[in-house]
């Protein structure tokens, strides 16, 4: 109860500098960001590469540009994410048989065993932010978090389009 106890005393301190939810959230992504952090560490991975392992996963063969689209980082951040994923036999880069000037991005072997890896322990987040919830908890959180999800993307949406 000691985090609790530090994170009421953290929350009182800010008064209305912040709201209960700004506070919880951010502290609940603080929390997870380290979460998977530590398992991409545990596995070699460094911060970078579990989304690009990730979407080349879901999609193997992208373009450089298709992953900086996707990751949404820059180009010389992702050459150089993908210098060292080479290097450490996790993905390969291959001339496109249709258009020779372009090359592909293809996940190796053993960047798919550490990426299912990563996602088996990540997936032990799950199990322990849900501790101790029935499923129609699990599902009404999860269920609730999804709305506030979807009502923060359209007002950026909006507000996006208001420029």
């Amino acid at each position: 109860m000691l985090f609790c106890e530090n994170l009421l005393k953290k929350r009182e301190a800010l008064g209305e500098h912040t709201t209960d939810f700004s506070f919880v959230l951010n502290g609940l992504l603080r929390l997870y960001h380290i979460h998977m952090m530590r398992s991409a560490q545990e596995i070699g991975l460094s911060a970078g590469q579990p989304p690009i392992l990730m979407s080349l996963a879901a999609r193997n063969l992208q373009t450089q540009k298709e992953l900086c689209d996707f990751i949404r980082i820059k180009p010389a951040s992702m050459t150089d994410v993908l210098k060292r994923m080479e290097r450490d036999g996790l993905i390969e880069r291959l001339r496109d048989e249709c258009d020779m000037r372009s090359i592909r991005v293809s996940i190796t072997e053993k960047g798919m065993n550490k990426f299912h890896a990563f996602i088996e322990k990540g997936a032990t987040i799950d199990e322990v932010g849900f501790r101790g919830f029935t499923k129609e908890e699990k599902e009404v959180c999860l269920s609730l978090l999804a709305r506030i999800l979807e009502n923060v993307h359209n007002d950026l949406e909006e507000t996006r389009g208001d420029r």
